[in-house]
């Protein structure tokens, strides 16, 4: 009987190169940074955070306003760290190597921004979408990076900074989950009014009771925009309502008998036993099972079965979503940022990040994708407490 294969050794990297400069090479170019009249000026002179790289990307220097927002009294005790090492991404310590050779990496602005910095021999800009551990949990920052290789004597820097347009960002994000959100709703009214005009056997009175449903959702809709904000503002107040887990999966699949993006396609909700109730955010749950559900919808060829079910896990309630096909793996690495969508793509849009945000933050759930080649489908879950 032939032996097992070894399994493939890890890589010491999935993007940028992992070596690091030594601690004594890290503390003495830190040493020459710090004495340069050049380089104190740019670290005094820049908005914004700054941080001088050496050729493996470690930090030797940073300006007042980075340890500032830091609270760092001692500076020294970060230089040979990363930048990503340092900024608290979620992503550094995935990597072999730290920052920067994880495969989340490989989408980072601020390592590719760094390293074209490098080949290039001159200034690249780009953005970097960030997730970064805080006190109070996950947070998403974005920045405008500027990376700028610097000569100074016989040896090369970079000077890498980082400007915040999370305000813009945000502002952009939440225009565009409302006008998303909004379109789910008046897809669904669009869609019943439509068959109201071409079919003549359509009971009046169904379809009188699927738009009324439908408005008063329309309505609700323009209510989360409001809670999104204070949720983006750390002020949102949450409901704890009685929920029939039948009644608002009926409700979601009304929304997507006649909605355009189930056109041609169909949604199968899987059988939920009576007087399964669960205490929840009724408001927050039906938009992350909307948002989930038009996203499978929009991933889906004419033909196909999107599936819309619950379950307990471990006695726990669990609501999941299931299409046939797969995320591409690029596109996997960035679900869930607030600045990233794929809508000019076959694929999940912005609403990834509001489910994110309410699922975890304020019902205490957590949501989480599966999308594998092995297994040929797609599922979005979140499992509440």
């Amino acid at each position: 009987m032939a032996d097992d294969p070894m399994p493939s050794p890890e890589p010491s990297t999935w993007f940028a190169p992992p070596e690091r400069a030594s601690s004594e090479d890290v503390a003495s170019m830190s040493r020459f940074v710090q004495d340069n009249p050049l380089f104190r000026a740019i670290l005094d002179s820049i908005d914004g955070y700054l941080m001088i790289l050496n050729p493996q990307r470690q930090v030797l220097a940073m300006n007042r306003q980075l340890l500032t927002d830091l609270k760092i009294d001692d500076p020294s005790c970060l230089f040979g760290e990363r930048p990503g090492e340092i900024l608290n991404c979620i992503h550094a310590a995935k990597g072999p190597g730290g920052c920067g050779t994880s495969k989340n990496c490989a989408t980072c602005g601020a390592v590719i921004s760094i390293l074209a910095s490098q080949s290039q021999g001159e200034p690249v800009t780009g953005e970097c979408l960030a997730t970064v551990a805080g006190a109070s949990g996950e947070d998403s920052l974005e920045f405008r990076v500027r990376a700028t290789p610097i000569k100074s004597g016989n040896h090369e820097f970079t000077v890498l900074t980082f400007h915040d347009i999370s305000g813009d960002k945000r502002r952009q994000a939440l225009e565009r989950t409302f006008f998303h959100d909004i379109m789910n709703t008046v897809g669904g009214l669009m869609g019943w009014s439509s068959l109201m005009q071409t079919i003549d056997s359509l009971d009046p009175k169904e379809a009188a009771n699927r738009i009324l449903t439908l408005s008063r959702r329309l309505k609700q809709e323009i209510e989360d925009q409001r809670r999104l904000l204070e949720a983006e503002n750390g002020t949102l107040s949450i409901n704890q309502d009685e929920i029939d887990v039948r009644e608002l999966l009926d409700v979601i699949h009304t929304v997507f008998l006649a909605h355009e993006s189930a056109k041609g396609k169909s949604l199968e909700v899987t059988d939920i036993a009576d007087q399964e109730k669960i205490t929840s955010d009724r408001m927050l749950l039906e938009r992350i099972l909307t948002n989930m559900t038009k996203n499978a919808m929009e991933a889906v060829d004419q033909g196909a079965t999107v599936k819309l079910g619950f379950e307990r896990v471990d006695g726990k309630p669990s609501f999941f979503v299931t299409n046939p096909g797969v995320i591409p793996e690029q596109v996997q690495l960035q679900l869930f940022k607030r600045s990233f969508s794929t809508k000019a793509q076959k694929g999940r849009g912005i609403g990834t990040y509001s489910m994110k945000l309410f699922g975890e933050r304020y019902l205490g759930g957590k949501v989480s994708f599966d999308s594998t080649p092995e297994k040929g489908s797609t599922t979005f879950r979140i499992d509440l407490p």
